[in-house]
């Protein structure tokens, strides 16, 4: 099995969730072996990002990474597209702190991908499996890792929230399931704590044309795109988190209440317990 990147350049620009910067985001081919790297290219000089668990240090409303005191926000569903395409290798290079949030889906990232085309290079993709079962809980939520052939996600959200309740999603989170079921799902919160993220300097960027803001009894804004629209974007945000454990993740993943926090537990945790098959 090959490695896998994108053949040519692809660009999107837009706003920040957070920051409520501009940025334009820049897709580039990765030479094999690199990985998927951030590159703040406004800084000079510039630093890269390895995505990565262990450059995480921000996990409120967002994944963040930082080395070297540059930093870059909202990098999970840029992740979470490129987890899905199965590429080992990739440049996101960026003119400002934060990946945009266009929509407040995954779909514009993976259109992106998509029209640079995916090809085959040299070298063995890193492969990042479990031998046994985990369990762990952490900032509200319980995840369950469990050994499996290809990655796995079975997913369950309940909210108060009358158009929310009990959902669940599962499956594999891949090619065209997460082309169709996944991709166009978009980030959601209470239009309540807007103002209280605001204080903490997070969602500078925010408005129903970039997720689905609630309000105490209804959506305000466009009409969701399914009804369970908050538990396939949940399952989405997860798989870009878990794409930080720096491979393939081959794992079945059973994740309750899940969000940034406790996904970025459960990602350390499986580096913890991980074996690595092309290592054998």
């Amino acid at each position: 099995m090959a490695r896998r990147t994108i053949a040519e350049a692809a660009e999107l620009c837009g706003i920040g969730l957070h920051t409520g910067a501009m940025v334009r985001a820049r897709f580039l081919p990765g030479t094999a072996g690199q990985g998927i790297v951030f590159r703040r290219a406004d800084l000079h000089p510039a630093v890269e990002l390895a995505a990565h668990a262990a450059w995480v240090t921000g996990s409120e409303r967002r994944t963040r990474l930082e080395r070297d005191g540059a930093a870059v926000e909202t990098v999970e569903h840029c992740l979470a597209a490129a987890s899905a395409l199965e590429l080992d290798d990739l440049t996101v290079e960026l003119d400002g702190p934060e990946v945009p949030i266009l929509d407040g889906s995954f779909a514009p990232f993976l259109e992106a991908l998509d029209k640079a085309g995916v090809i085959e290079q040299p070298g063995t993709p890193r492969a990042v499996a479990v031998t046994g079962r985990l369990d762990l809980r952490a900032a509200g939520a319980s995840y369950t890792v469990e050994p499996s052939s290809a990655l796995e996600l079975d997913v369950t959200l309940a909210h108060a929230h009358p158009r929310i309740g009990l959902q669940q999603w599962r499956g594999r989170p891949a090619g065209d399931t997460f082309r169709h079921a996944l991709a166009p799902a978009r980030t959601w919160g209470l239009l309540r704590e807007v103002e209280v993220w605001r204080a903490r300097g997070l969602l500078r960027g925010a408005s129903t044309a970039c997720a689905i803001v609630l309000s105490e009894d209804d959506v305000i804004g466009p009409p969701l795109r399914w009804s369970d629209e908050f538990v396939r974007h949940k399952a989405g945000d997860l798989l870009g988190d878990l794409a930080l454990v720096g491979g393939r993740l081959q794992a079945k993943v059973t994740a309750r209440q899940p969000n940034h926090r406790g996904n970025l537990a459960c990602a350390r945790a499986i580096l913890d317990a991980a074996r690595y098959p092309e290592d054998r």
